[in-house]
């Protein structure tokens, strides 16, 4: 099964409006504002090295900046760069802990090293913080199918579905019933077993977010 709504290069305004994580500094710092928007260009092309050279002077000027350190985390992580980009998740999270978009990705790269609880443990906190993003919810009972717990995703595919209505998507509802249809009809298989996690991690296809 894909699910893509939670696969993105997350562009600025989808991480500071949509998911809750709010630029440090930024009216202060006009030059590591053109840093981010330079590196979410290099993003939206595929081209991630260039993203995290950008992002990597962004840094320099501004340590804190919780904004700059997870799209860096974003593009190691599209890079397949697991260890990296949860170095930087984390460290977003140390410095915004009411942002849910670290939380999120950082849900993404535990899941590829097949780390479910650890994944199931960061949407869920990511919800706390940010309870009306149907991406939250889509990402959540991708992990639930994961683990062959079929009604909560069932569920949580409901929930986010539900959420994307109220946005006006058509498109990410259409996409969660479909989702709802397949688990309805057919039973989820099991997750394997967790294995010893690896140093790195599938690149994401980055697509537009939801």
């Amino acid at each position: 099964m894909k699910y893509k709504h939670y696969q993105v290069w997350g562009v600025a305004l989808f991480l500071w409006a949509g998911l809750g994580l709010t630029p440090v500094g930024l009216a202060q710092a006009p030059t590591v504002e053109s840093l981010l928007q330079k590196a979410v260009e290099r993003g939206k092309k595929g081209d991630f090295e260039a993203a995290i050279f950008e992002l990597n002077q962004a840094i320099k000027l501004a340590p804190t900046n919780a904004t700059a350190i997870t799209l860096r985390g974003i593009a190691y992580t599209n890079l397949g760069n697991a260890k990296q980009a949860l170095e930087d998740f984390t460290k977003a999270i140390q410095l915004a802990p009411k942002a849910a978009a670290p939380y999120g990705y950082r849900g993404i790269v535990r899941r590829q090293l097949q780390d479910l609880p650890g994944a199931l443990g960061d949407v869920n906190e990511a919800i706390k913080i940010d309870g009306k993003n149907p991406g939250f919810y889509s990402f959540r009972g991708a992990l639930h199918a994961d683990g062959g717990d079929r009604a909560k995703a069932i569920s949580d595919f409901q929930q986010a579905a539900k959420l994307f209505g109220e946005r006006g998507d058509t498109e990410g509802v259409k996409e969660m019933q479909e989702f709802i249809a397949i688990l309805q009809k057919e039973p989820v298989a099991p997750a394997p077993a967790p294995q010893k996690p690896g140093t790195q991690a599938a690149p994401l296809k980055p697509t537009a977010p939801k």
